[in-house]
């Protein structure tokens, strides 16, 4: 049976999130003091996991995770694990599901050789969803290939498909969300979830 919650964070801190110093989950604000974990790569139930565990919390969140009933679903996961998968997907290994709340820096030192004219260079098919953080799919999202013209929406079911080269990055947009970048490597599969453009950083109060 699924469990549902509410969380919102009435009086938003004003602190830059960059200017805090990183620590483990999260970043620790000098002006409060206090720990700020990050939720931005967590799923209901890491977020519900950690807010019913600590008292006086406060993290940053998107906006659309505000207000919302949040669901608890009887599968087994930990934060770390779920963090490490997140870092995984981000890099290409598997099967990918992309959460990220910045543009990301994306390192591509080992594949320099892959821009250059040769039969190293492999073309294949990538094909997945673009959905917002309620698992709804987004028609008319666009996927480009950074750095060339080359791109493709998303159907009336948030699906696509792209031909692209290994070592190739492809960004993924839509109407008021923040783009996402992701380093194609062997995965033919790459879902997105698209978050929207604010992020709000404050102590999380349950509803």
């Amino acid at each position: 049976m699924k469990h549902k919650i509410q969380i919102s964070i009435p009086e938003p801190c004003h602190e830059g999130w960059q200017n805090m110093t990183p620590v483990e989950k999260g970043r620790f604000c000098a002006s409060c003091q206090k720990r700020v974990f990050d939720f931005t790569y967590l799923s209901d139930n890491e977020i519900i996991k950690v807010v019913t565990k600590n008292d006086n919390l406060c993290a940053r969140i998107d906006v659309s995770n505000l207000n919302r009933n949040l669901i608890k679903t009887k599968t087994k996961s930990n934060y770390f694990g779920y963090f490490a998968t997140t870092v995984l997907a981000f890099f290409g290994l598997g099967a990918e599901n992309v959460v990220a709340q910045e543009k990301p820096v994306v390192e591509q030192t080992d594949f320099k050789y892959l821009n250059k004219a040769s039969d190293s260079v492999k073309k294949i098919i990538v094909s997945g969803l673009v959905k917002n953080v309620y698992g709804q799919p987004l028609p008319g999202a666009i996927i480009k290939i950074k750095g060339t013209k080359n791109s493709t929406n998303t159907d009336q079911n948030g699906k696509y498909t792209i031909e692209v080269n290994q070592g190739e990055i492809l960004i993924f947009s839509f109407l008021a969300k923040i783009d996402k970048e992701v380093l194609v490597r062997n995965s033919k599969i790459i879902n997105v979830i698209l978050h929207s453009g604010e992020l709000l950083i404050g102590q999380v109060i349950l509803k």
